[in-house]
Order: structure tokens, then sequence, then C-alpha cells
């Protein structure tokens, strides 16, 4: 239950709760995935399934809010890594980064989250606020930093972080939304991140 410490085998059972859920909500759909079924698939007593998860709908949340803290942890700890040049890790961010939102996982759940939200209104929110909203502003702070140290000029950090990725994302994440591509190679990955990563930088030059 929120707010209580967890065993070390409580948090097993949780992670493991929320892979499953993750998996069958993209591969049978939301609607589709009753916790009767969820309980049976991991499997776990139901007593147990609704002592982690009130309901379906916190449920999806929960998976959502793992997903959106794993991509914003793997960013925190790229731009911590101060042996890298900053090409280095923008180009590091941008390669995990894509790796997971293009994902057919992360794809199949940010499809449920659009229709969800339908009727579901705090869902769009605190989908934004957790996922998107929370890699842009760890970005922007860094971006903070490298302007306070003259590295680059960078006066609006959040705008400039929004424009980078929505840059990096561009048309690729729209094209497998709809089905229009299946699947893009790492070869065509690498030269988008190189451009969108060349592009930005030459944009935040400092004054010479």
């Amino acid at each position: 239950m929120a707010g209580k410490r967890q065993s070390p085998v409580g948090m097993d059972k949780r992670s493991q709760i929320l892979a499953t859920a993750q998996r069958l909500f993209v591969s049978e759909g939301f609607d589709e995935v009753s916790m009767d079924a969820l309980a049976q698939a991991v499997p776990v007593s139901k007593p147990t399934l609704y002592n982690h998860f009130k309901d379906k709908n916190a449920l999806f949340v929960a998976v959502m809010r793992n997903r959106c803290d794993f991509i914003s942890g793997n960013i925190e700890r790229i731009l911590l890594k101060k042996e890298k040049s900053i090409e280095q890790a923008l180009t590091e961010l941008g390669t995990q980064f894509l790796s997971v939102v293009l994902a057919p996982e992360a794809l199949g759940i940010y499809r449920m989250a659009i229709i969800q939200a339908q009727n579901f209104p705090e869902l769009g929110d605190l989908f934004y606020k957790s996922g998107p909203m929370r890699c842009k502003a760890v970005f922007a702070e860094y971006l903070e930093r490298l302007h306070e140290r003259g590295e680059l000029n960078v006066p609006h950090a959040m705008r400039a972080s929004e424009v980078f990725f929505s840059m990096l994302v561009g048309r690729m994440q729209m094209r497998l939304l709809l089905g229009i591509d299946k699947h893009i190679e790492m070869k065509e990955i690498k030269e988008h991140i190189r451009y969108v990563v060349g592009v930005f930088l030459r944009g935040q030059q400092p004054a010479r």
C-alpha cells in the first residue's frame, strides 16, 4: 500500500505485478484485462494484488509511472557522467531515450494513455508530468548548469529542452504510432541523433 515500507519480497512481487500488467495491457488492451486475469498471470492471489493496487486504474498509473521513472532515471545517470563531453552526453541521452520510447511496449502504453485519458482525465496530466515533463525538467537543469559555467548559451533552459526532445522524437514516433513504419533501423536512428545533437549544439554556442 502507498505510504508503507515494503519488504524486499514485497517489492519483488510488486515488480512482477507491474511487469505482467504492462505486458497484458500492451498485448490485450486496457479494457480487455481484468484484475482476475492479472492475478492468474503473475501469479498472485487476488488479496495480494489488491494489497498493492486498489483497482485497475491505480495499476495502470503505476505501470506508466514505473516506465517514466526508468526513462528519467537513465537521463539523470547519463548527464551526471562528468567524463563525457557535452556532445557525447547528448548523443548517449538521445540513444537511450529513443531506444525506450520507440520500443513496442512504450508505444502501446502511449496509445493507451491517450485513449484512457478520455475517461480518466487526471491520467493525462499525470502521464505528462511524470513522463515528458519530468524528462524535460531533468535535461533543463543540466542545460542551466552548462549555461552558468559558460559552456553553452541557454538563457531559456526549459524551452531549449522542449525543442531538443521534440527534434529527437521527430517523425519517428508518429510514424510508428500510426503503423506507417513497423521498425526503424538503428543506422537511421543514429544518423538522426547525430543530426539533432549537431543542430541543437550549434544553436546554443556561447558568444565568442
